[in-house]
């Protein structure tokens, strides 16, 4: 019915009114007792051969929803509902918020791909909070993931947004940080170094992302830290980054956000320069996978995975999986297949761990390599 009648209709709407739309719809569902039991009924499927415990944290399932959707953190019952094994909110800043000027989306149909020009619109940690609070009653066992934006409230102005110096920008992660944890509005915390939409990333150089995570070292915490990996073809500064990481108080990573370069990407839509934005969904699903293996290969011993990019299938989702990610993010499928295409998902990858002898999923992570290893590192 989704790909049939719902699709065709919201594919004649623009993307952000869409956007906007399926927020409103989904916080009407998700207070509306009856519609969540059929949510559950259509959607819903669980197995306890998908259930692991990562870095102190149960997921039931490992299918989330990545950041970037629910902005301000107001959908997570109805996300738990659909089926998700966990659901990232945000990228939250400490304050308020608007992002870029309008249209923030571009559908790429044929290529399988939205433009995400957003520049990390949010609420504000503070209002967010109540949702949180308002929908924790809600929730009964998925982990909720807030991603946190590495960049900057307040200063001048250029094109992106403000422009501040790194150690202000530090700071306010900082502040953001705490007051998550303070509050307990969060499972695991992202830290978002990587959003090509939003202006400069100054922390995707080992140098200063040094200086960032020293100083999130300091904030007391009983929740896992994630860092979400910029997609980087320099896989010589891809690796820098990671170097840095593991000796420093992070359990995981996220790999990869959106592409930036688009002389990399194979577009069938048309596409002009006016249109700005990084680019998801499939063209970022082989490279992220190769991202994958070199993270897994090198630090699959100190670091969680979790692989986003290009996930529309149980099979996009196992090939990351076997590559290494112990978790897997998607947006884009969501959009192009449907919330049916979680329970689907999760259906299916249990028939493909049976077809490949394996009674758990975490015997596969990392089944490339014929050899699991083991994450050794600590809170």
């Amino acid at each position: 019915m989704y790909k049939r009648i719902i699709k065709p209709i919201l594919f004649l709407l623009t993307p952000d009114f869409t956007h906007k739309l399926t927020i409103f719809c989904g916080r009407l569902a998700q207070a509306f007792p009856p519609a969540r039991w059929a949510i559950r009924k259509l959607w819903n499927f669980q197995d306890e051969s998908l259930r692991q415990e990562i870095d102190g944290v149960v997921f039931n399932n490992p299918i989330g929803l990545s950041a970037g959707f629910d902005k301000n953190v107001q959908l997570s019952p109805l996300m738990e509902d659909v089926g998700f094994g966990f659901a990232s909110g945000g990228s939250v800043t400490m304050e308020p918020r608007r992002g870029n000027l309008r249209p923030w989306f571009h559908r790429l149909p044929n290529t399988k791909s939205v433009v995400v020009y957003a520049g990390m619109p949010n609420y504000g940690l503070e209002k967010i909070s109540d949702y949180i609070e308002l929908n924790r009653p809600k929730v009964k066992s998925m982990p909720t993931v807030v991603s946190v934006a590495v960049i900057a409230d307040k200063s001048t102005k250029d094109e992106f947004g403000p422009v501040v110096p790194e150690e202000y920008i530090i700071r306010d992660v900082k502040k953001a940080v705490s007051y998550i944890v303070e509050n307990s509005l969060a499972s695991v915390i992202e830290i978002n170094i990587s959003c090509p939409n939003a202006g400069k990333e100054p922390f995707i150089y080992a140098d200063t992302l040094e200086t960032l995570l020293s100083e999130l070292d300091s904030v007391e915490r009983n929740v896992p830290f994630w860092v979400k990996m910029p997609h980087l073809y320099d896989l010589k500064q891809f690796d820098s980054l990671l170097k840095v990481i593991v000796e420093h108080n992070i359990q995981g990573v996220t790999v990869a956000n959106l592409i930036k370069d688009r002389e990399r990407v194979d577009l069938k839509d048309p596409l002009t320069d006016d249109i700005r934005g990084g680019l998801s969904g499939e063209p970022t699903r082989a490279h992220s996978l190769e991202l994958i293996k070199h993270t897994y290969k090198n630090y699959g011993d100190k670091l969680t995975i979790i692989g986003v990019g290009g996930v529309f299938s149980a099979e996009d989702a196992y090939a990351k999986i076997k590559a290494g990610a112990s978790l897997v993010g998607l947006i884009t499928g969501l959009f192009f297949e449907g919330p049916q295409l979680i329970g689907r998902m999760n259906r299916e990858l249990l028939q493909l761990l049976k077809n490949d002898g394996f009674s758990s999923i975490s015997e596969a992570i990392g089944a490339d390599f014929n050899k699991k290893q083991k994450k050794s590192k600590k809170l």
